[in-house]
């Protein structure tokens, strides 16, 4: 059969992706679904219509302005001959994923691993290898690891074991895939399976879920782990806090032959990847108190880095404590998880990103252990489903159930970001894939993945893209709210002047309109503002020459945005308030502080106000010791979200001292705009 000949794996994916969309796709979405030109996309099409064609199914059309639709009849069929396609598919590795390839290949090695080995691995030239060593020879040197080779070992890894254990799972992650579907040879994989279903076995008698993909990269380590020399080794200590958890009981059940340092490893993987809280029978006591006392200060300083307030801050606090449970923990024994997500949130949310790991750097200062890039994404989703939650309606028809294997911090965002595209949803809830059942009686299912016959089925990414959004607005028009209403009462009034074939194709339209209005209603409620630049107006920069008291200092700074009506008479008095009860804990650097105040205290719109003292004021801490302010901005903002792009712009400018001289030599205030513009123009 040559079903395979001209779909690779792209187009398999592309074909999965128009699968399951509801309505029209345009080429331009298929684009910005697979991150590849348009041109591309059309490329893609013609090779599926090829395949089609072989399978003797008619091709996919194009609209003119539209895009693709498929017909029910043809998904069922299309389907139907995708299962019969074998996983390996032609595929071309990234330099990137040929560096993880090679580094994860030399950390399994049941064998000697030589360049032939890696040419036949990733289908490349010697040449190109040996650029590929250099790469992830440089890559691992990060974390003071290095390559090694010699004739009879061929290459190895030499460093710190738990480190060279660290990278492996921090970058399997990320190709796994590969191994799953044959594109890449998974050595020994009867063994594999049979892990895997021993970890399965023991993910369901403790009754929870594992971060997706994880269980796979511990099967197919621990399949080669009688190919190693080195093994772990752990202190009486250590050993006292794992030996009494369900988890070691369970390893040593299912696990037996395995030595007492690798069950012990194998226990804190399975502590360490929950997507859950980690077992409390480990958490108990001083521990899950000084966790509880982490989340408390990464919340605060978000909340103060933020300007913001949490309705539910306990509940934040909360979801915060049961996350770093788990990443402290992985820390601490160096096991790695990469963030699959981390660059979609950097790209959809990167305000939110920035000012969250701005706030863990004082969780780094009281662990004295650097939080990964990966982990900051994942706080940031806490904190952007809490910072846009508010009350949502509770008479309404739409029930909508969310599947994420994600974890906690991905089904929060999906949920409020659905509240705020549909406000007339009744519930929003939450389920893993485990605890998915066909008979769940919601109107409709958002998932991350492919659930088999959910015929009311909306596939979205872990981090909504826009796209999404649109799917999951049309579908909602199809239930009673106030957007189908419109598209109902239009089409009703339409019938008296067109055929059936017509009005039908006139309803699909509409509706796609009526998404795409919504969706730029959402954008507009649920951006994260305009920058310091369109916002500070000439009215609101000052240049003071005379010395002040630090109460007047602040009065003065907030006068303009008190006469352009940004602020009242009492948000003045509540920043001063504020002061004196907590000290000047609004300094952002050594010389500039950043006043600002609830949004109930009486600020009504988003303002800031920038004034250079001359003379320095100052301020005095609680223990009486001198803090002199060169530059105060004023902030206000009339909700919790369209304020985070001005404070990112501000950190950006004021993170270098020099920038903070460079404003207080202005004389002008055009100078003054015209040297923030080029600072963030530099900075980017």
């Amino acid at each position: 059969m040559s079903i395979i000949y001209n779909l690779n794996v792209r187009c398999y994916e592309i074909l999965e992706y128009l699968l399951y969309k509801d309505g029209y796709t345009t080429i331009q979405q298929i684009a910005d679904e697979k991150s590849i030109s348009k041109r591309s996309a059309y490329y893609d099409i013609r090779k599926i219509n090829e395949w089609l064609e072989a399978q003797q199914m008619p091709p996919l059309e194009i609209e003119r302005k539209k895009g693709i639709l498929i017909g029910k009849k043809q998904k069922a069929k299309i389907r139907k001959r995708l299962k019969e396609i074998p996983l390996k598919l032609a595929y071309i590795f990234s330099p990137e994923e040929r560096m993880k390839i090679i580094i994860c290949s030399v950390l399994l090695r049941s064998r000697n691993m030589h360049i032939d080995d890696f040419m036949d691995l990733c289908q490349v030239s010697r040449n190109t290898i040996i650029k590929d060593l250099k790469a992830a020879s440089d890559e691992i040197a990060k974390f003071q690891l290095y390559f090694c080779y010699d004739n009879k070992k061929g290459y190895h890894i030499v460093g710190d074991l738990v480190k060279k254990r660290s990278i492996y799972f921090l970058y399997f992650s990320s190709i796994a895939d590969f191994y799953k579907k044959g594109i890449l040879p998974v050595e020994n994989l009867e063994k594999v399976q049979a892990i895997l279903k021993k970890l399965k076995n023991i993910e369901e008698a403790l009754d929870i879920q594992y971060v997706t993909g994880i269980l796979y990269s511990i099967a197919v380590f621990f399949s080669t782990i009688e190919s190693r020399t080195e093994t772990m080794e752990f202190t009486e200590g250590q050993k006292q806090e794992i030996v009494h958890t369900k988890e070691f009981m369970l390893a040593q059940e299912y696990f037996s032959e395995l030595e007492e340092g690798e069950l012990l490893y194998l226990t804190l993987h399975l502590l360490g990847s929950r997507v859950q809280s980690i077992s409390a029978d480990i958490m108990n006591g001083t521990d899950g108190r000084e966790v509880h006392k982490l989340s408390i200060i990464l919340v605060r300083a978000f909340s103060r880095i933020a300007c913001v307030s949490f309705d539910r801050e306990d509940e934040l606090i909360q979801a915060i404590t049961s996350h770093l449970k788990t990443s402290l923990y992985r820390y601490h024994y160096g096991i790695q998880l990469e963030n699959p997500m981390l660059d979609d949130i950097k790209n959809e949310y990167g305000d939110l990103f920035e000012i969250t790991s701005q706030a863990c750097r004082e969780l780094e200062r009281e662990i004295e252990v650097p939080i990964p890039e990966g982990e900051a994404a994942y706080l940031a989703l806490h904190f952007g489903a809490f910072i846009n939650s508010g009350t949502h309606p509770e008479e309404e028809k739409l029930n909508i159930l969310v599947v994420c294997p994600n974890g906690l911090s991905t089904a929060n965002m999906i949920r409020e970001e659905i509240y705020t595209l549909v406000p007339n949803a009744e519930t929003v809830d939450m389920i893993s894939m485990k605890e998915y059942r066909k008979d769940h009686g919601y109107n409709m299912v958002i998932s991350t993945m492919v659930i088999e016959n959910e015929e009311n089925l909306i596939m979205v990414h872990p981090i909504l893209t826009d796209n999404d959004r649109i799917s999951i607005l049309k579908k909602c028009m199809k239930y009673e709210n106030q957007g189908s209403l419109n598209v109902y009462q239009i089409t009703e009034i339409a019938k008296k002047y067109m055929e059936e074939e017509d009005l039908l194709k006139f309803k699909k339209e509409l509706t796609e309109y009526c998404s795409n209005l919504i969706l730029e209603t959402y954008r507009r409620k649920n951006h994260y503002g305009d920058g310091i630049c369109q916002t500070l107006k000439p009215s609101n920069i000052q240049i003071i020459q005379q010395p002040m008291d630090w109460k007047d200092a602040i009065y003065t700074a907030s006068e303009s945005l008190v006469e352009d009506g940004s602020i009242e008479e009492s948000y003045i008095e509540s920043m001063i308030q504020k002061t004196k009860k907590y000290g000047p804990y609004m300094f952002i650097t050594d010389h500039v502080v950043l006043a600002h105040s609830e949004i109930e205290a009486g600020a009504n719109l988003l303002g800031i106000a920038l004034t250079i003292f001359q003379e320095p004021v100052t301020f005095w801490t609680q223990d009486q010791k001198e803090r002199k302010a060169k530059i105060i901005l004023v902030l206000s903002t009339q909700d919790q979200t369209r304020h985070i792009k001005i404070l990112n712009e501000i950190m950006t400018i004021f993170k270098e001292e020099e920038n903070t001289e460079r404003i207080c030599k202005c004389r002008s205030v055009k100078e003054v705009q015209d040297v923030i513009y080029h600072m963030l123009q530099e900075g980017s």
